[in-house]
């Protein structure tokens, strides 16, 4: 156990982080986001740009966005389990 312990330590890894919940409640999160961008996008291109904290918005929006879409893609290809089946 100790050899195991001393092999892994000072190596430290990213993993992709773990989707939970269903692909379409991360679904509706992304077109909520996307949709949210376009509206924003609209009003810069209306008002003839944007300020920084403007675009600062639009930024957070697209990362909010993309969240949802790996979020949604994760959870289709690796869903998690059902459980076990029983008989009552």
């Amino acid at each position: 156990m100790e050899e195991n312990g001393k092999e892994q330590r000072g190596r430290l890894r990213l993993q992709w982080p773990t989707f939970r919940g269903s692909s379409v409640g991360w679904g509706i999160g992304a077109v909520f986001w996307l949709s949210c961008i376009a509206q924003s996008l609209y009003v810069a291109v209306r008002d003839g740009g944007t300020s920084v904290l403007g675009g600062l918005v639009i930024g957070a929006l697209v990362i909010a966005t993309a969240v949802c879409v790996v979020g949604t893609v994760a959870t289709i290809r690796h869903p998690r389990p059902a459980p076990p089946a029983t008989d009552d």
